[in-house]
């Protein structure tokens, strides 16, 4: 794989290290006395569970030489896109509240970031990726 394709899919998957930063969105769900709906609890769990991953998985990109390895990078950010498209999902139902952040700002971040993620996983896709993880 060259080397320029490998730093493309890194920056695309660092890109999306920000969902860790949802960890602290948790205590604003309505179950703990937030403004939030308590729909938003998984969407926001699971992206501070993807975020905290990130290091993990840029390392596996970089180091991993296996069937493995690829099927790992596959699977996480195949994950996190359906994650984005969970976090749509609970947006277009149940709104996050105007305090917390605009409808605007909400789909305009979940769509670019699961655009970043959906391209990463079309880049692991090609053959020159492959061929680095089935040797």
């Amino acid at each position: 794989m060259p080397v320029s394709l490998k730093w493309t899919i890194t920056v695309l998957m660092a890109a999306t290290v920000f969902r860790a930063q949802t960890i602290l969105f948790l205590p604003e769900v309505a179950a703990f006395g937030g403004p939030a709906h308590n729909a938003w609890f998984g969407p926001w769990f699971s992206d501070a569970i993807i975020g905290f991953l990130v290091p993990v998985m840029i390392f596996v990109l970089w180091k991993g030489i296996s069937p493995r390895a690829w099927g790992a990078l596959i699977i996480y950010n195949s994950l996190g896109a359906f994650d984005y498209s969970q976090g749509l999902i609970t947006q277009y139902f149940h709104p996050m509240p105007a305090e917390m952040a605009s409808a605007m700002t909400v789909y305009l971040g979940i769509g670019v970031f699961m655009v970043l993620q959906i391209t990463a996983i079309m880049l692991l896709f090609r053959k020159t990726v492959i061929s680095q993880f089935f040797r």
